[in-house]
């Protein structure tokens, strides 16, 4: 599961002096503020949403984050509506689940609460989110439009297998970018396996390979052709897969042995990602974003879409006994576990 990660925001209040007194209050009255996040993807089956509050308190910051009880709201209710022609046509309340485990770092992972919904999305629906907080003590509010019509078009899926062999040359692919994308960028995984001394159980190995990325301009969808060096995509194996050991052999794994993975973001969604870049300025401070009403976070979308095609023939000999991969180990492309593939 792809989600946000969560943005714990302080508030500091204005400093009070008096002619009487020398003492500064940098406390001021206790406040909660509703830190939501949510992205909609329609490639997947489940929709999610994460309800946080951040508030100015007494002790360090550091401290406040290992309570998990101090980060989440007692009374919540989470709604998704589904708007067309200014009506609402339909809604759905999320469940609460407390099942999807939380990394360890700076705030407590004792619990996560975590809001599913599975909504049946429209592609020509925009869509409400409202958060409900106490039983109307904080209502918060967003809305988004959905991307549609992306696909990748090269390397094409009726195709049985691909080959990066010239290096000299360029490996092309192409998509369409299809409605209210703004930002996309494309992923290729090269995936193996490895058999250490003539241990069969597979553990694939994947190395992702992140491409430049691409922003629409315009609002008419269209045609987006990319390439990568096919040079660089056998350093890429080289700097990220060590020499083998005589008891190591490798294999591409079929058939999913090169994926290109495509994902676009919805505009409040790129914005989002720019604001909160780290900075490469002199000025490190950036501003706060938010688009949602009644509180901050975001409500986005996104979409994601996979190709994953076998590697032919021709690759696995290049792989296994070219001038740049020959000492990783990998097996000839007559090996047993290729049969029936070639």
């Amino acid at each position: 599961m792809n989600y946000i990660s969560l943005i714990f925001l302080f508030i500091i209040s204005v400093f009070t002096f008096s002619s009487c007194s020398t003492d500064v209050d940098v406390n001021g009255e206790y406040q909660e503020i509703p830190v939501v996040y949510c992205v909609l993807d329609q490639s997947q089956d489940f929709q999610y949403v994460t309800v946080n509050k951040s508030f100015l308190g007494p002790v360090p910051a550091s401290q406040m984050a290992q309570i998990s009880d101090s980060l989440f709201f007692e009374n919540v209710t989470v709604k998704l509506h589904e708007i067309l022609n200014n009506n609402i046509s339909r809604s759905w309340t999320f469940d609460e689940v407390d099942t999807i485990p939380k990394p360890e770092g700076y705030f407590a992972n004792d619990k996560n609460i975590v809001y599913v919904g599975s909504p049946d999305l429209n592609a020509e629906a925009t869509y409400r989110l409202e958060v409900i907080i106490n039983g109307g003590e904080h209502t918060i509010t967003a809305e988004t439009e959905l991307i549609y019509g992306v696909h990748i078009k090269v390397p094409n899926t009726y195709v049985p297998s691909i080959d990066i062999t010239n290096y000299s040359a360029d490996f092309p692919y192409q998509y369409y970018n299809g409605s209210n994308g703004k930002v996309f960028q494309m992923t290729v995984t090269f995936n193996y396996l490895e058999v250490i001394d003539g241990d069969t159980i597979e553990q694939m190995i994947s190395i992702p390979w992140s491409q430049n990325k691409t922003y629409s301009t315009s609002e008419i969808a269209s045609e987006v052709d990319g390439k990568f060096s096919v040079t660089a995509f056998y350093n890429l194996l080289i700097a990220n897969i060590e020499p083998a050991e005589s008891n190591v052999v490798r294999l591409v794994k079929m058939p999913n042995s090169v994926e290109f993975s495509l994902a676009a973001v919805y505009e409040n969604y790129a914005t989002y990602m720019d604001v909160t870049s780290p900075s490469s300025g002199i000025v490190q401070e950036k501003p706060s974003y938010t688009n949602l009403t009644g509180g901050y976070g975001l409500f986005a979308s996104r979409f994601n879409t996979t190709v994953v095609k076998p590697l032919g023939g021709r690759t696995l000999d290049s792989i296994s006994r070219g001038i740049y991969t020959s000492e990783l180990g990998f097996a000839g492309r007559y090996d047993y576990y290729y049969q029936g593939w070639y």
